[in-house]
């Protein structure tokens, strides 16, 4: 009995000492995290502008150094977001005004529980307004390194080719042209499409269409000929009747063109067969070319066709 009544002494004494040493770490962590500290942070500073209204100048970035004090549980939980202070412009003071001088107040900051704002700075701020307009410009493509050799850009186009940007009608007077991100041209072959990023006007002039600061950049890359052939086409005639008949209505054209970046195709090429007037019977007729700018001939074959006039 007596034996038993020592090990419960024993036992309660070891725990007694464990859950002592529990308390006093708990007491230390909780002395640790309530122990004052400093904290240096930078938040913005939120505006609220009127409608009609646009930021034309700032003396300074809208960025605010705070220094906070607390314990330290509480500071490592705040979140910096809901500490930037808002300054609403559309409050009758501000109204009408294009010059504006902002003081910032302690009454300005929404701290958490257990969190001092002990300093902040800069506490004022000067800005000037402008009206807001909208514009629509053309987009322009910048391109980058040189298309490979034994190639050429010959068509290339933008959708959409006009954005609207909003912002300080000052600022608006001096922009006629949005231009894209650069384009490298070494590389793509053939026709094709890909997306290329607007370049960014700064924080003062937003893109509003397209919606998405990007444009579909579509292109026709091909191989540099000298020599080119067209096949079957149609042979024009000139002759005041009907009443012909001629052993070839369409010739093939072989021609010598210059790089001038064209498309190239039959429909520009024009095959004239003029059969002079009162002529009866059976004739050949020389064939006469009217090819485009660039173009040189080459060969018609056939160069003269065999008519029957009736």
């Amino acid at each position: 009995m007596a034996l038993n009544n020592v090990k419960n002494i024993f036992q309660n004494k070891r725990f007694l000492k464990i859950f002592s040493f529990f308390v006093a770490v708990a007491l230390w962590l909780f002395v640790t995290s309530s122990r004052p500290v400093m904290r240096e942070e930078h938040v913005g500073v939120k505006l609220i502008l009127p409608e009609d209204q646009s930021i034309l100048d700032i003396s300074s970035p809208l960025e605010v150094q705070l220094q906070l004090q607390g314990a330290r549980i509480y500071l490592q939980g705040i979140q910096m977001e809901y500490l930037r202070p808002v300054i609403n412009l559309s409050r009758p003071e501000y109204l009408g005004k294009t010059d504006i001088e902002m003081t910032l107040r302690d009454s300005d900051f929404f701290l958490p529980f257990g969190v001092t704002l002990v300093e902040f700075k800069p506490k004022t701020f000067k800005l000037r307004l402008d009206k807001k307009g909208s514009k629509t410009v053309m987009i322009r493509p910048v391109y980058q390194n040189k298309i490979d050799d034994g190639y050429k850009l010959v068509e290339q186009k933008l959708v959409p080719s006009e954005a609207v940007i909003e912002g300080p009608k000052e600022l608006l007077k001096n922009i006629d042209v949005l231009l894209t991100r650069p384009i490298d041209l070494h590389g793509p072959k053939g026709q094709g499409e890909f997306t290329v990023p607007l370049e960014l006007l700064g924080d003062k002039i937003m893109i509003k269409s397209p919606t998405q600061p990007e444009v579909n950049f579509q292109y026709d890359i091909r191989p540099i000929s000298s020599n080119v052939e067209f096949k079957n086409v149609p042979i024009r005639f000139v002759f005041s009747s009907t009443k012909f008949h001629a052993d070839h209505s369409f010739v093939n054209v072989k021609a010598f063109a210059s790089n001038r970046g064209e498309v190239l195709s039959a429909s520009k090429i024009q095959i004239v067969a003029d059969i002079p007037e009162g002529q009866k019977g059976d004739i050949w007729v020389e064939l006469k070319s009217i090819l485009p700018p660039g173009m040189q001939l080459l060969e018609l074959q056939p160069s003269k066709i065999f008519v029957r006039v009736k």
